[in-house]
């Protein structure tokens, strides 16, 4: 069943969303002043051309590893530059490049046009053959909805049979889009119900697909054995934590080499919020665990 019935408010949502440019923080990472200004790509995909800007590091042989990073944003922002900060740190602090996608989001396109852009985009950064870094070396990371694009990434690379990343970062990560009903011990968190419902009806309409492994990975029975070593950063408040840690458990359980860390008191926006010790500290969770790309042992 198609739930698109037409919502003043949510409609208002969706078109105030897809407008929304948020400025990435600045001044967290020292000799990001150096790196070079990112710079623009056009991807083509199954659904048209998708757009991705590229960071890469100050120097350094050709055939650095590389991360694609997936912006957040309910699946209606539209804005990578809005992770930016987390671009630079990685390139500063572990080396690579990194590609950050403007996937399509609704109400112009619904599930699961931006997972199969993800994944085309993510076949294009492992085979390009004219770029300076090494798309045998690929990791991904994403933060809320983007984790979830992550996630989807690696689970239609093992369906393909093709070559998956060698390691994911997975920040305040989306898992399962049926549920509106999640709340929090605070009082006002910012994936309230209101806006769990207004994520659905905007990119998830048919109530039936929800259920579907890409669009909620939580119940992918195979997702153990699909994820690579993996990085998950949640916060206390956020009413998505407990699918976050309950992913981190079932990931140790099945043997997946997974690193979990909450903050205590942090809402779902802390990688970009106004707490910069806080942002600080999972840049460089997030460097550190990429640096070389899961090629290490990880603690279980």
């Amino acid at each position: 069943m198609v739930d698109r019935t037409f919502q003043p408010l949510f409609w208002s949502l969706a078109q105030l969303g897809s407008r929304i440019k948020a400025k990435a923080p600045t001044g967290l990472t020292p000799g990001s002043e150096h790196l070079p200004a990112p710079t623009t790509e056009h991807v083509p995909t199954r659904h048209g051309s998708v757009r991705v800007l590229v960071q890469r590091p100050v120097s350094g042989p050709t055939g650095a590893p590389v991360v694609m990073h997936m912006h957040g944003g309910g699946f209606v922002n539209r804005h990578p530059a809005q992770d930016l900060h987390i671009a630079r740190h990685l390139a500063v602090e572990s080396g690579v490049t990194v590609v950050l996608p403007d996937y399509d989001t609704a109400p112009r396109v619904q599930y699961p046009v931006a997972e199969e852009q993800m994944l085309d985009v993510a076949r294009w950064v492992q085979t390009v053959g004219d770029h300076d870094w090494d798309g045998a070396a690929l990791a991904l990371s994403g933060v809320s909805a983007g984790a979830k694009l992550a996630i989807n990434v690696c689970q239609q690379l093992h369906v393909a049979g093709l070559p998956g990343p060698q390691a994911v970062a997975l920040v305040v990560p989306v898992v399962d889009v049926t549920r509106t009903d999640r709340t929090s011990s605070i009082r006002r968190p910012a994936i309230s119900p209101l806006v769990q419902r207004f994520v659905g009806w905007a990119y998830f309409p048919d109530i039936a697909r929800r259920r579907e492994s890409l669009a909620s990975p939580g119940f992918d029975d195979n997702l153990a054995g699909v994820l690579p070593p993996t990085l998950i950063l949640t916060g206390s408040n956020d009413t998505l934590a407990p699918e976050g840690a309950a992913l981190a458990a079932t990931l140790r359980a099945a043997g997946t080499r997974v690193e979990h860390h909450e903050y205590p008191g942090a809402d779902h926006d802390f990688i970009a919020g106004r707490d910069r010790p806080v942002i600080s500290d999972a840049l460089d969770r997030m460097a550190m665990f990429l640096a070389s790309l899961g090629k290490r042992e990880m603690p279980h």
